[in-house]
């Protein structure tokens, strides 16, 4: 699990996700944004919203743009980059679509910890380094597409 906030429910990193997304494309997030993002209502966004305010994790007030604290954000690093570790590894490495890469690694991103996440980045860079490109790549796609056809 997270070693920052253990206690941070799965779907409250998915908001914290979703306000940095929003952050770094908007510099602030709203409620009707987020919960486009994340296909909820906007009611749930504002219960989330006040959970993580408790947490010391967003600036919130009602109807105004919601910002992340330097504990959040740093928070959202941390699950952005485990989320783009795993997607990496699924769809690189064992050549899964981009649709069941993402999927999954939404799913995955919130069980991990930082130590995997650190192993599982140096196992993606040696793949990209020592096989990218190269017939054993190929070799590697053909044996993973005939023993996993769909």
């Amino acid at each position: 699990m997270n070693e920052t906030h253990e206690d941070l429910s799965q779907s409250l990193e998915d908001y914290l996700e979703a306000i940095l997304y929003l952050e770094e494309q908007h510099e602030a997030a709203r409620v009707k944004q987020i919960a486009d993002i994340l296909q909820v209502r906007m009611p749930s966004v504002t219960n989330a919203l006040k959970h993580l305010r408790e947490k010391s994790l967003v600036n919130y007030t009602k109807n105004s743009s919601i910002s992340l604290t330097r504990e959040g954000k740093e928070l959202a690093r941390q699950v952005t980059h485990r989320h783009r570790t795993i997607r990496t590894f699924l769809k690189d490495v064992l050549k899964l679509s981009h649709e069941d890469a993402e999927e999954t690694a939404c799913r995955i991103e919130h069980v991990i910890g930082n130590e995997f996440t650190l192993r599982l980045s140096m196992l993606n860079r040696f793949f990209k380094t020592s096989i990218a490109g190269t017939p054993r790549d190929d070799d590697w796609k053909r044996l993973l597409d005939a023993r996993y056809k769909p």
